[in-house]
């Protein structure tokens, strides 16, 4: 396993939001996380880094608690990461005028046992590239309100895109007192994991993505995505983690 990754400002805005971690602690276990925080100039980056730091904090706090732990201790587990998250922005963010209304995605990507676990809140992205670079799927599914509309047959998928409510988020770290997660078993045994902010995703198609993964170098693609995404406008902040498993 080994990794690469890059947060950065984009073209448009005045600060970075985003936050991100990567650590491998060894061949059976590693950590990565993106979140994009939301709620204005600095409240975001706040509500991105309590998250990040708390699941990070946690994570390797009780680590040695699951090692040869059974599934669904290990998914337990990582859903009270995000219930202690959750916690902790909402707590400063209703006891704070200044940070009223603050939150943040997240995707986590765990490496547990030798196992790989993930989840996600909002619309920060999982994907997953074969090994042989021929096919790109989004793991997760955006926590959106146009995704809810698809779901209740209201809308097609054809019109998910262009849809002018399609950034409306369902979920949220921190914006409300209670949030439910589920946790899921990667059932994949080697490729390619592509964790981001949409500030990837809506400057570079899926198609893109793939593209890039077959044309650069592992330790390269990282910056690449970042150097795409701002060429392409570079209208969010833009980050992203690439692993491969």
């Amino acid at each position: 396993m080994r990794y690469t990754a890059r947060t950065d400002i984009g073209q448009k805005r005045d600060n970075n939001e985003d936050n991100l971690f990567a650590k491998i602690y060894d061949e059976n276990d590693a950590l990565f996380i993106v979140a994009d925080g939301l709620g204005g100039y600095s409240s975001g980056e706040v509500a991105s880094q309590i998250a990040v730091n708390s699941i990070k904090d946690n994570f390797e706090l009780n680590l040695k608690a699951v090692k040869n732990a059974d599934n669904d201790k290990v998914k337990h587990f990582l859903k009270q990461l995000i219930t202690v998250a959750n916690d902790k922005v909402y707590q400063i963010q209703q006891s704070n005028k200044k940070y009223n209304g603050m939150g943040t995605t997240v995707v986590v990507v765990a490496k547990i046992n030798g196992k790989i676990y993930y989840e996600s809140v909002g619309d920060s992205r999982l994907y997953y590239i074969n090994s042989s670079k021929t096919n790109i799927e989004q793991i997760t599914v955006d926590d959106t309100f146009v995704n809810e509309l698809l779901k209740q047959d209201v809308i097609k998928k054809s019109e998910v895109e262009n849809h002018p409510q399609k950034h409306v988020l369902t979920k949220a770290i921190g914006i409300f007192n209670r949030l439910d997660t589920q946790v899921n078993q990667l059932d994949k045994k080697d490729g390619y994991l592509i964790l981001c902010s949409d500030g990837l995703t809506n400057m570079l198609k899926n198609e893109d993505i793939l593209k890039m993964v077959n044309l650069n170098e592992f330790s390269t693609l990282s910056d690449k995505f970042v150097d795409q995404a701002n060429r392409n406008g570079g209208t969010d902040n833009i980050t992203v983690i690439v692993v491969e498993i």
